[in-house]
């Protein structure tokens, strides 16, 4: 066995637990997105709000739930744009053109 130094085992540990948020993300509804992202802005607004009377002692904690909310925010587009082709998509043969109208006609 081969010895693996500590930054290296943290960046790997955060590796997975950012593969972990991913996946648990990609695998929630709409709904569940926007309570998703509702409740990360709120904690954001409470760690600034901590942040300003000088409670809050990991500064970086607000960038990190700025990701999430990102992440979150994107996955929840995406997720809209597929569903709105989804319903946009008809059959092709419900679809006519003029032409063919035109055709049928005479």
């Amino acid at each position: 066995m081969f010895w693996i130094p500590d930054q290296v085992w943290n960046d790997r540990k955060k590796i997975m637990k950012l593969k972990d948020f991913k996946n648990e993300i990609k695998v929630l509804d709409i709904p569940a997105l926007v309570a998703r992202s509702k409740a990360l802005k709120i904690e954001i607004n409470d760690l600034v709000m901590d942040k300003n009377i000088n409670k809050l002692k990991d500064l970086k904690s607000i960038d990190k739930k700025r990701k999430h909310l990102a992440r979150v925010l994107t996955t929840l587009n995406q997720k809209q744009m597929i569903a709105s082709l989804e319903v946009s998509k008809e059959p092709a043969s419900v679809k006519t053109t003029a032409g063919e109208e035109g055709a049928k006609k005479k």
